[in-house]
């Protein structure tokens, strides 16, 4: 941490505002804080604690920061730039304070205030608001707390010895915050994590043990807990694995009885099922030989029934030879009654239809239709209806040419009513026309009116819209500013949320640090932890290594986030700028009145808009009325002469009617219909065409009838038959026929082979009663189950004596293991109670390591002591674990005093040797931090006081050292009333006490060096 600028105001002696510019000071690498006595050098180092901590570098309250010198309502404020690696910061600060009131009397309280802001080459960025936040990111950049930083970057006075004479257990807090020693913490703690895990698989390893021993005995309980003849007592649970292995044994031997077991009733069965097929074959041809008889007997019980079925069959073949005879009577039989019914039919219908007509000739009137006439009166007949027909024809000719006459005269009177209503629409057409002209005239005198008017409502549309457009902007600027607000914290949330994963995945890369350890191990070559030259089990890693690109990725991913938040922090600002200079311009205005009056203007403009826009239109539409009033005019006076002319056609059309119908009443006799007389002439004429193409047919389906009949009385004669009722009841389809065939066949074949089966040698001498072929199956069952049982105990024998094996495998793997586990336990274990400092030399893994780097302190500041002291002191470690079993071992310091050549406690320092020994201890401090990375950079030191305990002598060494110290880049600040030293630094900065207040005055000294 290097301070840039420092302000401060109404804080302390300070009334008005002073400033330091560390940076020209900063070039020299040395400057001297002077003055006289009280006048407030002290409390500079107080304003740059404070700006930084928030507490004072010294014993003084922060309540009681506030200048007396200052005016009533000053509030006291200090401001410090400063830079880190991480970059250059401003913060700002405010004590709790009363001040007086700005109206009345009395005063106020102030409370604390503290602000961060990141300095860039763009302006300066809020990184943090409140006091505990910025606390805790000053903490976070400069790496120390405020008691550290009193320690090693501002020693105040009276307080310069503290790393000194500190406790080793504050040595130790300071020196793991300094050089970031977690690492090794979080390695011991790894170790104790798989010390822990390999303890715990031991402890699972025995259970697992325990638990096939219990399986095994599970295993076998039903097969050992009867001792066998050769045993003197039955088996017990298995404590061991040569136990084990005994039950392994036991229970094979009782699988080798079950195997030879299963043997004997191997035999036993195949000897029942022998002879248990012999009594089957047996039976079969005992039960061959009973069906046999039965069926024999069955068939002679069908004999008559069979000698039925063969008379049926020879006299349906006999009848079989008529069907041809009796088929052709049918056949002629049904034609001509086909044909008779057809002639009545046609004779019935032919009179109907005679009854209802009118205006027939007498000749067919007189016609006897009860019969078939004679083939010439019917012919006679159809020649005086061809007559009657055409008369008939000529006659609806005429009526249709009536109709149509008549069909013309109307659509000429429909055509003249349709022209005098089309008239009277003419007529209040125009009449509509000229009433509306009036109205449509007023109208374009408002639209011309509105148009004149525009200009004026235009503008006072806008002044209000303007107004409105200012009250709307700014509430849309509060939204604005509300969700620039969001985004910010978002921003913030997520940049958080990055910082997090980043330092996860660090702490899964610090996780693998044992196994980064043990890489770097060397055979031969001491082990860092526990000191081993011998390396047998190295620690391997665990879960995959966090790679260099992953930590590269969320570092990214944290620069996007913090550029999205500084991105998000302008937005807000630039929203929160838009806000007020919207607020500014709105004044005073009324949100409601402003839109009721826009809301009025808009509507008068839009309304006269409209108007105006109508205008065209409205002057088009007047010329238009003007032209359909014409259009309606002419066309009113060409309906007047079509309706004239339509007149005139209904008069034509009335005289054709009249002659037409005076024609027909000449030729129609009275009461004749000619359409319904010549569609009775239509019906009857084709009924006596079918009756005379009938008569032929009939004739000759009567003869062929009486044929056929005479033939079949011959045949039935000759057959046998008495009538065709008795040949048809003869008469069976061919399917039944071979039915009776089949049954007779079958009858025949069946006798024969049951024969041959009682003749088969192999069903002779057979016994009486048929053989016992249960008693057979009964003894073949027994044996069955008595087999089946001995092989279900022989499996379940061999599966136990397999499962039992493999257990006893498994165990005697596992015991291997558990050794193996057991040996590794202890020795994670020994490594994380050395590493913990739980065992001899009682000094912990992270301990050592801060030891290592005090020893490295101690030698940096033994090196400027030396000079200090003209050779005579040294610091020393001292390691005293072994009297202080537990304390903070290794971290303690003591005096080796040249002179005497002992070693003495540091408390035995007289007050100039103490400052001494502190300073080049602080300046130990500041080389080992220089010389290690991911340490805190300590670019600045400020002492206060201490200086006057030293001799000249000393005083100069000590001055050499702090020389030597500046050429390295850092920056010194000396706080000292001794003179000396205003001789020997160049520049520095004076406070000035006076009757209103301090002041101060940057620049030379006064002396040269």
């Amino acid at each position: 941490m290097r301070p840039h600028r420092l302000e401060l105001e109404a804080f302390g002696p300070y009334a008005a505002p002073v400033a330091i510019d560390f940076d020209p000071l900063a070039r020299d690498g040395l400057f001297l804080i002077h003055g006289t006595t009280g006048a407030g050098k002290t409390f500079l180092l107080d304003a740059l604690c404070f700006a930084l901590y928030g507490v004072v570098s010294g014993e003084r309250s922060v309540r009681g920061l506030r200048s007396q010198h200052a005016l009533p309502t000053a509030v006291p404020r200090v401001l410090l730039e400063f830079s880190t690696p991480a970059g250059r910061w401003r913060v700002e600060r405010q004590p709790a304070c009363e001040v007086a009131k700005q109206r009345g009397s009395g005063t106020t309280t102030r409370p604390a205030r503290a602000a961060l802001f990141r300095v860039g080459a763009d302006g300066e960025e809020p990184l943090a608001g409140g006091v505990a936040e910025v606390l805790r990111e000053v903490v976070d950049l400069v790496g120390l707390d405020a008691d550290q930083f009193r320690q090693v970057i501002l020693l105040p006075q009276g307080r310069f010895a503290e790393v000194l004479r500190a406790r080793p257990e504050d040595r130790e807090a300071l020196l793991q915050t300094l050089f970031d020693t977690g690492l090794y913490e979080r390695a011991t703690a790894w170790l104790e994590d798989q010390a822990r895990a390999a303890q715990a698989q031991v402890f699972e390893g025995r259970r697992q043990q325990e638990a096939w021993r219990q399986e095994a005995w599970r295993q076998a309980e039903s097969w050992v807990t009867t001792p066998e003849p050769s045993d003197s007592e039955p088996l017990a649970a298995p404590a061991d694995q040569p136990q084990l292995e005994a039950l392994v044994a036991a229970v094979d031997r009782q699988r080798q009885q079950a195997e030879a077991r299963c043997g004997q009733l191997d035999a036993a069965w195949e000897q029942a099922r022998r002879r248990q097929l012999e009594v089957l074959a047996g039976a079969e041809r005992w039960d061959r030989r009973a069906e046999g008889r039965r069926r024999l007997e069955d068939l002679e019980q069908q004999a008559e029934a069979i000698a039925a079925c063969r008379r049926q069959l020879a006299r349906a073949q006999q009848a079989e030879g008529l069907r041809a005879s009796l088929r052709g009577w049918r056949e002629a039989s049904s034609q001509q009654q086909q044909l008779e019914t057809t002639g009545a039919s046609l004779l019935a219908r032919a009179r109907r239809c005679r009854d209802q007509a009118t205006g027939l000739p007498d000749l067919l009137v007189a016609l006897d239709l009860l019969q078939l006439p004679a083939p010439a009166v019917l012919t006679a007949a159809l020649t005086a209806l061809a007559a009657q027909r055409a008369e008939l024809e000529a006659l609806v000719a005429l009526q249709a040419e009536l109709q149509q006459a008549s069909q013309a005269l109307a659509a000429a009177e429909a055509e003249l009513a349709d022209r005098g209503e089309r008239v009277l629409r003419g007529q209040q057409h125009v009449a509509d026309a000229r009433s509306s002209l009036p109205q449509q005239e007023q109208q374009l005198l408002e639209a011309r009116s509105a148009r004149d008017g525009l200009a004026g409502l235009e503008q006072a549309q806008a002044r209000a819209s303007e107004l409105v457009r200012v009250v709307a902007a700014l509430e849309t600027a509060r939204q604005q500013q509300q969700q620039a607000r969001e985004r910010h914290q978002a921003a913030e949330g997520e940049l958080l949320h990055c910082r997090q994963r980043e330092l996860a995945l660090r702490e899964r890369q610090l996780a693998g640090m044992a196994a980064q350890l043990a890489a770097d191990l060397q055979a031969g070559e001491p082990c860092p932890v526990c000191g081993s030259p011998e390396h047998p089990r190295p620690a391997a890693a665990g879960a995959a290594p966090v790679t260099p690109a992953a930590l590269e990725a969320a570092r990214a991913s944290v620069n996007q986030a913090e550029q999205r938040q500084a991105r998000e922090q302008e937005a807000l600002a630039r929203a929160q700028a838009q806000h007020a200079a919207l607020q500014s311009q709105a004044a005073s205005a009324d949100p409601l009145a402003a839109r009721a009056a826009l809301a009025a203007a808009e509507a008068a403009l839009a309304r006269a808009r409209q108007l105006a826009e109508a205008l065209p239109g409205r002057e088009a539409a007047l010329a238009a009325a003007q032209r359909r009033l014409a259009t309606f005019d002419t066309r009113l006076q060409e309906v007047l002469q079509e309706q004239a002319a339509a007149g005139e056609r209904v008069r034509a059309e009335q005289q054709r009617r009249a002659a037409m119908e005076a024609r027909l009443e000449a030729r129609l006799p009275q009461g004749l219909d000619p359409a319904a007389a010549l569609a009775a002439v239509d019906g009857l004429q084709p009924l006596l065409e079918q009756l005379v193409a009938q008569l032929d047919p009939l004739t000759a389906a009567r003869s062929r009838s009486a044929e056929a009949q005479r033939r079949l009385a011959a045949d039935l004669e000759a057959a046998g038959f008495a009538s065709s009722e008795a040949l048809e009841a003869a008469l069976v389809d061919p399917a039944q026929r071979q039915r009776w065939e089949q049954t007779l066949q079958g009858h025949d074949q069946e006798r024969q082979r049951w024969q041959g089966v009682l003749a088969a040698a192999e069903l002779q001498d057979l016994p009486i009663e048929r053989p016992d072929t249960a008693a057979a199956a009964a003894a073949l069952e027994q044996a069955d189950a008595q087999r089946t049982a001995a092989v279900e105990r022989r499996a379940q024998a061999a599966a136990a004596a397999a499962a039992l094996a493999d257990l006893a495998e498994r165990h005697r793997a596992g015991a291997e293991a558990l050794a193996a586990a057991q040996a590794r336990a202890d020795r994670l274990a020994a490594v994380a109670d050395r590493c913990r400092g739980r065992s001899a030399p009682h000094i912990s893994l992270q301990r050592w390591v801060l030891s290592a780097y005090l020893e490295e302190i101690c030698t940096h500041a033994n090196q400027r002591l030396e000079q200090m002291t003209s050779g005579r002191y040294q610091l020393l470690l001292s390691d005293d674990s072994g009297q202080r079993k537990g304390s903070k071992a290794g971290l303690g310091l003591r005096v080796l005093d040249a002179f005497t050549g002992e070693e003495r406690e540091v408390a035995s320092l007289s007050g100039g040797e103490t400052f001494q020994a502190s300073l080049a201890l602080a300046l130990g401090v500041a080389d080992t931090v220089q010389a290690h990375s991911g340490g805190v950079g300590l670019d600045a030191l400020f002492i206060d006081e201490g200086f006057g305990s030293l001799d000249p002598d000393n005083l100069q060494l000590a001055m050499d050292e702090l020389d030597r110290l500046r050429e390295g880049g850092r920056m010194i600040g000396l706080i000292s009333h001794v003179s000396a030293l205003r001789e020997r630094i160049r520049s520095g900065i004076e406070v000035v006490a006076g009757e209103h207040g301090s002041r101060l005055r940057v620049g030379p000294t006064g002396g040269g060096a």
